[in-house]
């Protein structure tokens, strides 16, 4: 190994390094070596909370906000609380994914979530709870059940998986390579088991977070786009959402259910001033699609997928009037905002516009 590259194997090596340990010479969840400390970072051998030898718990709720919630300095990405910390912890930027508890906005200013895919043990910001009553097994349009501790932080993400190191620009899953964000490349629901899932997404860098110590600061990344494979994705869980063309004229598993991955043909107008893109602000606001294989805005390749109209984590949009008082085909009424990026069905309302005070606004075919 020349020496240029022996120190470009070290500075990768200290940049990835966590606060657990000093020195640390390993990511928590990857770039693991036959002498790794990263271990340490979640394990004990003798003295572990919580079940696998995690060094917190009771739940895996709990011992996932160790670093991403309440306040640690060990991660940038803030689950709990919706933000995402830069330069050295003295700035945030919004979570485009969604806080599970709340919504950072400014400042000092949360928002509360209005739903969230509830993972077991959290209830709120004032504690969590270990009542086995609390598990999620149940999957709204899914076919199959959740079995032991539930859905949980594991049952999306894989801790072990290495992540991959990001860079501006598209990063896509392989059998080779890790999906962005630790998203499982296999998803396992009751005796079904879904493999090869990979997911593209557009990176840029949004500033540094200093890690280690001694202290490095290392490029901390915000997704910018969805690409592809979301909805495959999704749908390993919700495979009765998982609806191919004309559903929504032909009954797909019980109802007549919106379709998936369509593509839109620019011919339509959809694009209009980055509506259809994933918006700056912190309300969320908007109707982004997957870019398709082409990787460029506002071409045939753009597609409609889970994450146009939804939020992974949580959601601060309001469910009122008309659209809360129809009945869900799993029981109870759609009250819940059903992690929407818009109040109300404004997500629909944003795509299936013709005219509004007889000024016609959107070319796409009404519902």
């Amino acid at each position: 190994m020349t020496k240029a590259k022996f120190g470009i194997v070290i500075a990768v090596a200290v940049v990835c390094s966590l606060a657990f340990a000093a020195p640390a010479l390993a990511w928590t969840h990857g770039n693991f070596s036959a002498t790794t400390d990263a271990c340490a970072g979640c394990h004990v051998a003798h003295a572990a909370q919580a079940p696998k030898l995690l060094k917190t718990g009771p739940t895996q709720t709990q011992f996932c906000f160790m670093c991403h919630g309440d306040g640690s300095v060990s991660a940038p990405y803030d689950v709990k609380d919706g933000f995402t910390s830069i330069n050295r912890g003295t700035d945030k930027v919004a979570s485009t994914a969604g806080g599970f508890v709340r919504q950072w906005v400014s400042g000092a200013v949360y928002n509360d979530v209005t739903s969230r895919h509830n993972v077991w043990g959290l209830v709120g910001e004032t504690g969590y709870t270990i009542n086995e009553a609390t598990k999620q097994l149940a999957i709204p349009g899914g076919v199959n059940a959740f079995t032991g501790d539930g859905f949980v932080c594991g049952s999306c993400h894989d801790p072990h998986d290495g992540g991959t190191t990001p860079t501006s620009g598209y990063i896509t899953g392989s059998a080779t390579s890790p999906n962005p964000r630790l998203l499982r490349r296999a998803i396992t629901v009751q005796d079904g088991t879904y493999n090869d899932l990979y997911v593209s997404f557009k990176f840029s860098s949004v500033g540094t977070f200093t890690y280690g110590d001694p202290p490095v600061d290392s490029e901390v990344y915000k997704v910018d786009e969805y690409v592809s494979g979301s909805t495959r994705w999704c749908g390993s869980c919700h495979n009765k959402f998982m609806a191919p063309t004309n559903s929504g004229h032909q009954k797909y598993y019980d109802m007549y259910r919106h379709a998936f991955g369509v593509q839109l043909d620019p011919s339509y107008g959809y694009v209009r001033s980055g509506t259809y893109r994933l918006p700056a602000d912190t309300t969320f606001a908007g109707t982004p699609l997957e870019l398709g294989a082409d990787k460029t805005e506002g071409t045939a390749d753009d597609v409609l997928a889970c994450l146009t109209c939804h939020r992974a984590h949580s959601t601060t949009a309001q469910a009122a009037g008309w659209a809360s008082n129809w009945p869900r085909s799993e029981g109870g009424t759609s009250s819940t905002s059903a992690l929407l990026r818009m109040d109300n069905r404004g997500v629909c309302f944003n795509c299936h516009v013709v005219t509004e005070n007889g000024t016609v606004q959107y070319n796409l075919p009404t519902p």
